[in-house]
C-alpha cells in the first residue's frame, strides 16, 4: 500500500514541492531576467550563471530529476539519522546546474553515468513530512 503524502509537508519546502502525480516531485528553480538561465534553489539572492540579482525574477517548477553523471557508496553517515551505507551522486537537474542527492538504490550495479533518474518524496519518520530521494527513471514509472 502507498503511503497518501499529499497531507504531509516537505522537509525541504524552499527546494522542492510534491508533484501532481503524489509522489514524484517538481524542483523549485528561478529563472534569470537577464540571461534567462534557471538557478537552483529558487531563493539564491542572483543568478548561479551571471550573477544578476534575482529579487524579482520569475520562479518556475521543473519535474525533478535528471542526469546522473557519478556516485559513490558512502559508509559512514554524512548527517545525523542518515543511514549507512547508502549512496550519493551528482546529478544534473538542469543545464549547467549540478546538485548531490541521496540515490534509493539497494546498491551500485543498479547505477550507471548518464542514466535518468526521478525525484520522489519519502516519508521521514516523523510521520508529518517527506523528504528527497533519486531513483531510476524507470523504477519511478512503476
Amino acid at each position: 500500500m502507498t503511503q497518501d503524502l499529499t497531507s504531509m509537508k516537505p522537509q525541504r519546502p524552499s527546494l522542492y514541492r510534491l508533484a501532481a502525480d503524489g509522489r514524484s516531485l517538481d524542483f523549485l528553480f528561478t529563472q534569470c531576467p537577464a540571461c534567462h538561465a534557471l538557478s537552483f534553489p529558487a531563493n539564491a539572492p542572483g543568478c548561479m550563471h551571471c550573477g544578476h540579482p534575482t529579487a524579482d525574477a520569475e520562479q518556475v517548477a521543473r519535474p525533478g530529476g535528471g542526469t546522473l553523471l557519478e556516485y559513490v557508496t558512502l559508509h559512514v553517515p554524512l548527517v545525523p539519522g542518515m543511514p549507512a551505507p547508502s549512496i550519493a551522486g551528482d546529478i544534473r537537474i538542469a543545464e549547467q546546474v549540478v546538485e548531490e542527492g541521496v540515490i534509493a538504490v539497494d546498491d551500485e550495479s543498479a547505477l550507471q553515468p548518464g542514466m535518468t533518474l526521478r525525484a520522489v518524496a519519502v516519508p521521514l519518520a516523523s510521520g508529518d513530512s517527506y523528504g528527497c530521494a533519486f531513483v531510476p527513471a524507470q523504477e519511478a514509472a512503476r
